[in-house]
């Protein structure tokens, strides 16, 4: 006679890692902690994809940190790789070779660039060099000529067919505008003053908004030759740094302030969308090196990647914190994306999109391809993927009830691949299981099909592993036990008998 026992469900994960909350509390669709782990569309778990050198490139010469990484438009069927790495400008073509010219490039892991594509000319600054530079996509780089108007701009952006650049040497509050379709014509008064220093450009559909340390302020156009632009101030926080500020789809825009991530819309607040990671994450990046975070829009997958120092003394950025803006869930009575990651392994100091996907560049003279299939990091380096469920309490926080098993659905692996089981609660350690994930699958007949090729079966698979002990919750927690290979766990089962509610002892008992 088969024993009746209840269940609960944990997954698909759509509500992604909350990590300001006791395990006890985290949702059935949540997760409490992970590490190298991704939310797929269907709320499954996966592993984040390995790295690996860009095009395989030999390294440049030395071990030059890359202040700058770039995927330049030249024209509408011509791209070019830049990257500024060490005191050289480089461009991509079956290798790197260097096109800095005379151009001065100084040094330093700090010195990092923005840039911006001003009609089919790159253009880069970095609040460090006298001069911005640019390059037509042919020949060598040169300085950008700006009437000798300002010298280390930090900030730039190409918005209404002008070049602007803020944060000038000399006047930290000041932005300026060349004239229209001539990037090397600057008016002796084409600058707006902020009254604060300004951090940001970030253009949107109708306005440019400047990031100032008083607050954000738009730019609008006038329609008037003599005063083209009306400043108005928006609102009283803004980002920290322009290379952390990022636009998504309904021209919203993300910035990194130092209690969080937040959202603006347009309106005279800002809104926190970094909640989840409260408490459990936050806490521990080091928010005084904001100012070299940045961020990455990667519009394929609807995420916004985070690059951060996590580590109360950490310098450069070892953290990805993805933020997936298509993926919605309530945090706090708010409707906001969810978050996943942290993606670990490696420091990394730029980060561009090339093809469509993620690049970034390192300490060391290389660029690096985030989205190689091969679960390795530089094809050899295994990390090791992991995730833990929440821990609701079945039946209530007082009700003991006695685990008995979980059954796992997954998607079948064509080769050997496997993961880890463990179960985690007070008075219940469960002994550590190994969950295989390969199908026998099946041949197709060869008269049907000219080989006998091996297919997985379709659909989804499942298969239990015992779970011990009496508690009133218990999390589960996966991880990789295979070198290189992938996974896509989509839910969980627990099965359970209910022991009722035990009566707690008086101390005087």
């Amino acid at each position: 006679m088969t024993e009746a026992l209840a269940s609960i469900q944990l997954g698909p994960w759509h509500g992604g890692l909350r990590k300001d909350l006791p395990v006890e509390e985290v949702g059935v669709q949540e997760l409490f902690r992970s590490t190298n782990i991704r939310v797929g569309s269907a709320g499954e778990i996966e592993p984040r994809r390995g790295t690996d050198e860009y095009q395989d490139a030999a390294a440049i010469s030395g071990t030059p940190t890359e202040t700058m990484l770039a995927e330049f438009d030249v024209t509408a069927t011509t791209t070019v790789v830049v990257k500024v790495a060490g005191t050289a400008i480089y461009k991509y073509a079956s290798g790197w070779s260097a096109i800095t010219g005379s151009v001065t490039v100084t040094a330093g892991d700090d010195n990092t660039f923005e840039w911006a594509n001003a009609n089919g000319v790159l253009v880069a600054t970095n609040g460090v060099d006298t001069n911005a530079w640019k390059w037509t996509g042919t020949g060598n780089a040169a300085a950008l000529d700006d009437d000798a108007r300002f010298s280390k701009g930090k900030h730039i952006a190409w918005w209404d067919n002008r070049l602007w650049i803020g944060n000038v040497d000399g006047a930290t509050g000041q932005l300026w505008r060349s004239d229209t379709a001539d990037i090397e014509t600057w008016g002796a008064t084409s600058y707006y003053n902020f009254g604060g220093i300004v951090l940001g450009i970030v253009p949107a559909q109708n306005v440019l908004i400047v990031h100032t340390s008083i607050g954000m302020f738009s730019l609008a156009p006038t329609g008037s030759a003599t005063e083209p632009y009306h400043p108005d101030k928006l609102t009283d926080d803004a980002g920290v740094d322009g290379r952390s500020c990022v636009t998504i789809p309904g021209d919203l825009q993300l910035m990194i302030q130092a209690e969080g991530i937040y959202e603006w819309s347009g309106g005279s607040q800002l809104r926190k969308i970094s909640d989840a990671l409260d408490k459990g994450y936050w806490p521990y990046l080091n928010s005084s090196r904001f100012i070299q975070s940045f961020a990455l829009r990667v519009p394929l997958l609807g995420e916004v990647w985070f690059f951060l120092p996590y580590g109360t003394s950490q310098t450069n950025m070892n953290h990805i914190m993805v933020y997936n803006y298509r993926q919605r869930t309530i945090v706090h009575g708010q409707d906001v994306g969810i978050w996943y990651g942290p993606y670990t392994g490696w420091e990394r100091n730029t980060a561009a999109l090339i093809d469509g996907k993620v690049h970034a560049g390192d300490f060391d003279g290389k660029t690096w391809d985030h989205d190689d299939e091969t679960i390795a990091d530089n094809l050899t380096t295994v990390f090791n993927p992991r995730a833990e469920t929440g821990a609701p309490a079945p039946l209530g926080d007082d009700v003991q009830v006695a685990f008995v098993n979980v059954r796992h659905y997954y998607d079948a692996q064509t080769s050997d691949a496997s993961i880890s089981v463990e179960q985690k609660s007070e008075g219940a350690v469960g002994e550590l299981q190994i969950l295989s994930l390969k199908s026998d699958g099946f041949t197709l007949d060869e008269d049907l099909l000219d080989s006998g090729v091996q297919l997985a079966s379709e659909g989804l698979l499942s298969q239990d592993t015992p779970l011990l002990g009496f508690a009133p919750q218990t999390s589960i927690q996966l991880t990789q036990s295979t070198a290189s290979t992938t996974f896509a766990h989509r839910k969980m089962i627990l099965h359970y008998e209910n022991l009722g509610t035990p009566t707690k002892p008086q101390p005087n008992e």
